[in-house]
């Protein structure tokens, strides 16, 4: 799902006014039920009524509402969480989310937290002392130059890699365009704030600054060259001679590493290290990891580093018109730090087992529905909540409550260790608190958030509206699976008739996969409800098609919508209800439409069914 929409005002009823001309003998024509001529204002008139757009605002959605209640939801269960966490793995995130929220802790901790980190960085007083700094960092808990992984080549050879540069891309360090060259200036003031918060005065932070972007340029070029092949394993005396001045054994001995091979990944990056060992100030290097710690370690500490890192990464990186509040950063670095900890936790807090009984029920369902018509379908993986991501063994890892900078310290030496051990890294499953359906190709598998799994998708009790919601969804993205070919192109004509804004057309040939998705979707969700409900009387039958327009319900400025549609690849909210269910002969039969009105198609066109 991607199911965020757009939506377009209520029209003026054509047809409806067509209906209600006088026949040949004088007598008015019955007027058409408001359902058979624009269905998704009919469904959604009562949701309209009771949401105004709100005055400043653009547009007002059901689906922006039910990202709304799920964040909430998050912070409802992270309080839950941290106030009676149920087993060990709840009080992992118990005592990293208390130790990174609490601003006053932050602030307490934070000039020892400096001082730890800073101190490897404050004994480099020449070169010859860059592989025991380096050792000191890595045993610490910090790589500031190259970290370890396992090569998936059967063998799970240990290797060294880069560490990403500050800014990520080395495009960003040598390409010339104005805007990449403003990013790098921002990049520069960025590290001065945090060096100059790190005690140091502004012209020293300001010359630090400048040595650390000197450095990362010299990677950065060395890192834009094409690395090749992985090179094979080499003996690890044999390495620290063609790379003098790194201490790949001093650091290796630091960790308790039993390590006579080793693969060097990107070989002209170590290159690169190697020379500037030799040929760089020290005193640039001793800038260089400061930064680096800096850079690592500035959301776990005191309020200037803090708000420093919250302006650059969302004002100048996310082009964000304030920095996200402390919550949400915080939930977003758990999910790059702690891939799976907060999903597996979530998983289990918000899923219990009749809930996952009764959502697996409508997707295995769906899913058969699928395949009867094409075999491919059945194969698609359903991963319901992270029924399909291993469980991590978080065994070996603490937390304190009251040290977050000592937890990120904690996390990269635990990670460090398993990486040595040859043991399983966490795995991050689907988000689990982001309400989400998504087919991803790459593995054929159907993911399926625990956030999704409430309403509107599924109701409070289970019906035809977990068919119509849920199981229409899933199917628009199971449909994904198999080349639809020339299936439903009549669809494109179709939509180039509708009417997206006042004077705009919907663009039926840039729309076309959308829809085609939407109206198999709901093919499969019907014929999988038809077939396990096959006595639901007409309520029953009517909610699975007030399921689906109701998900679409929104309020939007004209404006809005006549810009999205210059570029959107789906359709109108309005048009991705009655486009789609004017080509189901099911919905007809259900709201009684009768050939000729605008909710039931002469010759309706078919994807699957």
């Amino acid at each position: 799902m991607r199911p965020i929409c757009r939506t377009v005002p209520l029209l003026a009823l054509a047809a409806l006014a067509t209906a209600l001309l006088p026949s040949a003998a004088g007598a008015r024509t019955p007027q058409p039920p408001a359902a058979c001529v624009d269905f998704e204002a009919h469904a959604n008139h009562a949701w309209r009524q009771a949401h105004p757009l709100p005055a400043g605002s653009e547009r007002i959605s059901r689906l922006g509402q039910f990202e709304a209640a799920a964040a909430e939801r998050r912070q409802r269960l992270l309080a839950e969480v941290v106030a009676t966490p149920r087993d060990e793995r709840e009080q992992l995130l118990a005592a990293f989310w208390a130790a990174g929220s609490d601003p006053a802790r932050l602030d307490a901790g934070s000039a020892a937290a400096l001082a730890t980190v800073l101190a490897p960085s404050a004994g480099l007083r020449r070169n010859r002392d860059l592989p025991r700094v380096l050792a000191q960092s890595q045993a610490l808990g910090l790589a500031p130059l190259f970290e370890f992984r396992r090569l998936d080549d059967g063998r799970g050879a240990l290797a060294a890699g880069p560490v990403p540069l500050g800014l990520g891309d080395p495009a960003f360090y040598l390409r010339p365009e104005p805007e990449l060259r403003a990013l790098l200036d921002a990049y520069r003031a960025h590290l001065q704030d945090l060096l100059q918060a790190s005690g140091l005065a502004a012209p020293q932070a300001a010359a630090a600054a400048d040595a650390t972007l000197r450095i990362e340029a010299r990677l950065a070029q060395a890192l834009a060259t094409d690395p090749g092949a992985t090179p094979p394993a080499a003996r690890l005396r044999e390495l620290e001679r063609r790379h003098p001045g790194l201490g790949l054994g001093a650091v290796l001995d630091a960790l308790d590493a039993d390590a006579r091979e080793l693969v060097l990944l990107h070989p002209a990056y170590f290159d690169a290290l190697a020379t500037l060992a030799a040929e760089a100030a020290s005193a640039d290097w001793q800038a260089l990891l400061r930064a680096r710690a800096l850079l690592r370690l500035a959301p776990a500490l005191g309020a200037p580093f803090r708000t420093a890192h919250a302006e650059f990464e969302g004002r100048v990186l996310r082009g964000l018109d304030s920095p996200p509040d402390a919550a949400t950063l915080l939930a977003e670095r758990m999910r790059r730090q702690l891939p799976g900890l907060l999903d597996e936790v979530a998983n289990a807090r918000l899923v219990d087992a009749p809930l996952r009984a009764r959502a697996e029920a409508v997707l295995r369902n769906v899913q058969a529905a699928a395949a009867a018509r094409d075999p491919r379908f059945g194969e698609v993986l359903i991963d319901l909540a992270g029924s399909a991501t291993p469980a991590t063994d978080w065994s070996g890892l603490r937390f304190a409550a009251d040290d977050a900078a000592g937890n990120l310290l904690r996390l990269e030496r635990w990670r460090q260790q398993r990486v040595l051990r040859a043991e399983p890294l966490p795995v991050s499953p689907f988000p689990a608190l982001r309400p989400a359906l998504q087919f991803d190709p790459a593995t054929r598998r159907l993911a399926v958030s625990a956030a999704a799994l409430a309403p509107p998708l599924l109701g409070a009790t289970p019906g035809a509206a977990d068919y119509g919601a849920l199981g229409a969804l899933a199917g628009h993205e199971l449909s994904k699976a198999v080349p639809a070919d020339d299936r439903g192109l009549g669809l494109v004509a179709l939509y180039d008739g509708f009417e997206a804004a006042p004077g705009l057309r919907v663009d039926g040939r840039r729309t076309l996969a959308m829809n085609r998705a939407d109206l198999a979707g709901l093919e499969f969700a019907w014929a999988a409800f038809a077939q396990a409900h096959p006595d639901a009387d007409a309520t029953a039958r009517r909610g699975f098609f007030e399921a689906w327009a109701g998900l679409w319900a929104q309020r939007a400025t004209p404006a809005l919508l006549r810009e999205e549609q210059q570029r959107s690849t789906a359709a109108p909210a309005r048009w991705r209800v009655n486009g789609p269910l004017s080509q189901l002969p099911a919905f007809a039969a259900a709201f009684g439409c009768r050939a000729g009105q605008p909710m039931r198609a002469a010759n309706p066109i078919t994807v699957w069914r």
